[in-house]
């Protein structure tokens, strides 16, 4: 199957655009793209883009909700009406996350998204726990009830049970957080370190033990701090000096401010950064009130 994108104004690598170009897409891949809108011969199918954007579609790795509803609540409804909602807006692929829940929850999420995730068209990659496994200092929007120590008796059962969970965030100084990493990721889930207070020796460790992602980076963590007279690094700066570990970014502009994002990109590289939209239950929704980290 070959299809032809035209008369459209093509995003292309380096940033730069292509006015009134076309794509062809051969077998679901990119097969080239060109500076002119002429029909080929060989197209199974065409499309007239009528001036319009034509650009990869969103991948999202950290998103709780949509058009009212958050993951959660874990009910099919719930995650059907965020994945469509996003999909109106550009984003064709995601990771449903969840916030810190109790097992029982986690659970019921990860059945449903194991469900979703066997259906290619869903657009569902895998599932991202954010938590419970946090310091209790930054909670952050999290249910603070919600927040406990990581233990085997819990996380072994829930990855061996559900390989749909492609990903898992805990604060890496906690008591057991680097039993944990280094379980998850023997498992092929990505440990993400995130609602932490680690510094820099405990970021150390959590890189040696399997951390690889810094969760909602500058958000949920510390920075150059005093305590007393003496100045200590915080969580980010620490990330900064481990090469290895990537880092997501809530890139709103508000989250993280402009000239942050610039220092973000020049340390880390956009290699080893994501952007993120970390967004709730209120996107596109009638509901004006709102929380964040």
């Amino acid at each position: 199957m070959t299809t032809q994108i035209y008369n459209g104004k093509i995003l292309i690598p380096g940033g730069r655009w292509i006015d009134g170009g076309s794509v062809v897409i051969a077998d679901g891949r990119i097969d080239n793209i060109y500076a002119h809108s002429r029909i080929f011969d060989n197209i199974d199918k065409a499309i007239d883009a009528e001036g319009g954007y034509v650009l990869p579609g969103g991948i999202d790795m950290h998103i709780h909700g949509g058009g009212g509803r958050d993951f959660m609540e874990a009910t099919h409804e719930a995650f059907r009406t965020v994945i469509d909602v996003h999909r109106s807006h550009g984003t064709t692929s995601l990771f449903p996350t969840l916030a810190s829940a109790s097992e029982s929850t986690i659970r019921q999420a990860a059945a449903i998204c194991s469900e979703l995730a066997s259906d290619s068209g869903s657009g569902v990659l895998g599932l991202h726990l954010e938590g419970p496994y946090f310091h209790p200092s930054m909670v952050g929007g999290q249910i603070p009830e919600n927040i406990r120590l990581p233990h085997p008796s819990e996380y072994v059962g829930i990855i061996e049970d559900f390989p749909c969970i492609k990903r898992w965030d805990a604060a890496p100084e906690l008591p057991g957080a680097l039993d944990f990493a280094r379980f998850a990721t023997g498992k092929g889930v990505v440990a993400g370190l995130g609602h932490t207070r680690a510094g820099y020796g405990e970021i150390v460790a959590a890189y040696e033990n399997g951390y690889t992602l810094a969760t909602h980076f500058y958000n949920a963590m510390t920075t150059s701090h005093k305590e007393g007279i003496y100045k200590h690094e915080g969580t980010v700066e620490s990330v900064f000096l481990m090469d290895g570990i990537n880092v997501e970014v809530i890139s709103d502009g508000i989250h993280v401010p402009p000239v942050i994002l610039k220092l973000i990109h020049k340390i880390k590289g956009y290699r080893r950064m994501c952007l993120v939209t970390d967004s709730l239950a209120i996107t596109d929704s009638t509901d004006g009130s709102s929380f964040d980290d």
